[in-house]
């Protein structure tokens, strides 16, 4: 008898444990499709409008709207976004790509504008630092007397101080 009440005891927060689970799964929704604009942000609108897929400006594009509609289809019916894009890229060539892909020479695409950037900062340098050794070997100028003078140089001064004196005195 007490072995059928301790059974009693068990299967009933078992049962009332599997229910809320059961409950539980069924009311997470199934997974949705991704969003078109997934796959419609990496190509390009071949209307000629120049603009990517998701941002192409025509009200009635011939091309824009069909490929919009087209990609939606696809991703309802659960095509991969990866296998989407390669469909487009096999149909209309790479330059339905927003982006180039990164292999090959498209690499150069990615690299070169780092390249030039990094030349950039260091021929940068390069011009600064000479700017300011040229600086450094121009001698400051200083008041009149305070720098060291040769006998020509305190001659000369001497003549100039003398012609200005006379020159003030005729002024009078």
């Amino acid at each position: 008898m007490r072995y059928r009440s301790a059974r009693r005891g068990f299967i009933a927060p078992l049962l009332s444990l599997l229910t809320v689970l059961v409950l539980l799964l069924a009311a997470v929704p199934a997974q949705a499709a991704p969003a078109p604009s997934v796959v419609s942000d990496k190509l390009m609108c071949l209307c000629g409008c120049n603009a990517v897929l998701t941002q192409c400006p025509h009200q009635n594009c011939e091309w824009g709207i069909p490929a919009k509609e087209r990609i939606k289809e696809e991703l309802d019916q659960g095509k991969k976004p990866d296998a989407i894009i390669k469909e487009f890229v096999a149909q209309y060539g790479e330059r339905v790509l927003a982006s180039p892909t990164k292999t090959g020479f498209n690499l150069l695409a990615w690299i070169v504008p780092f390249v030039v950037l990094i030349a950039g900062a260091i021929a940068l340098y390069f011009v600064i630092a000479g700017w300011s050794k040229r600086r450094s070997k121009v001698t400051p100028v200083t008041a009149i007397g305070t720098v060291d003078q040769t006998d020509a140089q305190a001659q000369a001064q001497d003549e100039l101080v003398q012609k200005m004196e006379d020159e003030l005195k005729d002024f009078d």
